[in-house]
């Protein structure tokens, strides 16, 4: 099927000898390697005997030092990127009002409209539908005095560090306590999670995405799916977790069949109703636009005509951001090659890569999950957020992580990513081409 996808794309080039077609095909070749070790694992779970519940924990006072030490380490983290940034920026403010000259970039004003009135059906102000809300309503509440930047950002460090917690539990289902700190500092450290660091969206859904997996892995379905709906309530992409969780629930069915089957034929409305549940953030979002402007998918109409964005093919995004690098290069324009295209192509491919190397060893669930998030997520049709998306796949960090097991290995990593981060936000702060 991917191959015939990508023949009739490739049929629709002006140019089938170039440059962007050798990325689309490599792009296209690992994609659907993982994807059909990912089926076959999948039909082989389903025939095996194998239990896929773990229950690894801490004792109270090991999980209260873990999550004190990761907090300290995300503040340390914090306050040295906010020191760097503010020192090499050209900005002439104190250091703490020189937050909003530096940050208020990207789609920050609109999260902050949202939250001050809402969604509107005239002016520019209507185009602030395609954002959606939650994030927006979590702002409001932490706000006071009407200063929504600072409760902009607030709302986005509180849930950035609520992460922490959160990942390490997820991750200590499946190593040791070492391992998963590891882990969790390694997710706070790749380049897009620079966002976390800002007002935007990303730290609440990927706390939300978090919990989300963690409920379901401890086979609680309704919770899971309830922060899939709150996921999917923040940014679009949080409907893509149902993948995981009937994954997680086919296990589940499963392991509950070979014991009784009469009790697993009772799972299966349950499970339909935590699927509708998860549903829910997304169907909420789709009478929000109804109501505002008359039109359910009004969002779509919006992004294609003002942002030029609609669902596209992974591999076509790969061919068109070394097209246009190549395009950078030759006329000079660094600034466009050096913050829009090379980091694009460089987290695409690199998250495609660790997931290949890692298709044999990787949860199923999460390997479906994020093998469907990457697709729909480098899919655009004009990419300008690929490292900001991809860094909200948790399990590319136990992939990295193998790679850095002894001290000195680790100690290398982290020192690469936070260098990589910062330079990154730096960016950011200088209103360079960082989405």
């Amino acid at each position: 099927m991917a191959a015939l996808v990508f023949c009739l794309w490739l049929a629709q080039q002006p140019k089938i000898l170039s440059v962007g077609t050798f990325f689309a095909l490599l792009s296209v070749s690992l994609f659907t390697l993982s994807l059909v070790i990912a089926l076959s694992r999948l039909v082989e779970s389903m025939q095996s005997q194998e239990s896929f519940r773990l229950a690894t924990t801490d004792s109270r006072r090991d999980r209260l030092t873990a999550w004190g030490m990761l907090l300290g380490f995300g503040i340390a983290v914090c306050l040295l990127e906010y020191g760097l940034v503010y020192k090499l920026s050209d900005t002439e403010m104190d250091f703490l009002p020189s937050f909003f000259d530096l940050y208020y970039r990207s789609d920050v004003a609109h999260y902050m409209g949202i939250a001050e009135n809402w969604y509107v059906n005239t002016g520019d102000e209507r185009l602030r539908l395609v954002f959606l809300p939650l994030y927006s309503l979590a702002i409001r509440l932490l706000t006071w005095n009407g200063d929504y930047f600072s409760g902009a950002f607030i709302t986005a460090l509180v849930f950035s560090f609520a992460c922490l917690p959160a990942a390490y539990e997820l991750f200590r289902l499946d190593m040791d306590r070492w391992d998963a700190m590891a882990c969790t500092r390694l997710l706070f450290l790749l380049p897009g999670a620079a966002f976390l660091r800002i007002p935007m969206s990303e730290g609440l859904f990927l706390f939300l995405t978090i919990l989300a997996v963690y409920a379901a892995r401890k086979r609680r379905f309704w919770l899971s799916g309830l922060f899939t709906a709150l996921s999917a309530f923040t940014r679009s992409l949080g409907i893509l977790l149902l993948g995981l969780l009937c994954v997680e629930m086919l296990f589940a069915f499963l392991e509950s069949w070979r014991r009784d089957r009469r009790e697993a034929a009772h799972l299966i409305p349950k499970y339909i109703g935590c699927l509708l549940l998860g549903s829910c953030g997304t169907l909420l979002y789709l009478l929000i636009n109804w109501q505002v402007s008359g039109d359910p998918l009004t969002f779509l109409t919006y992004q294609r005509e003002n942002w030029q964005q609609q669902l596209g093919l992974f591999f076509n995004t790969a061919a068109y951001q070394s097209e246009y690098a190549l395009e950078y290069y030759w006329a000079g324009d660094m600034e466009s090659l050096f913050s829009l295209s090379l980091p694009n192509q460089l987290c695409c491919f690199g998250v495609l890569g660790l997931l290949c190397a890692d298709r044999k060893r990787m949860r199923i669930s999460y390997l479906v999950w994020s093998l469907i998030y990457y697709a729909v997520a480098v899919g655009p049709s004009w990419l300008l957020s690929g490292p900001r998306y991809l860094a909200m796949l948790f399990p590319l960090t136990p992939i990295l992580r193998r790679f850095a097991k002894k001290p000195a290995h680790e100690f290398v990593l982290e020192s690469l990513l936070l260098l990589c981060q910062t330079t990154y936000l730096l960016m950011l702060a200088l209103n360079m081409y960082v989405y």
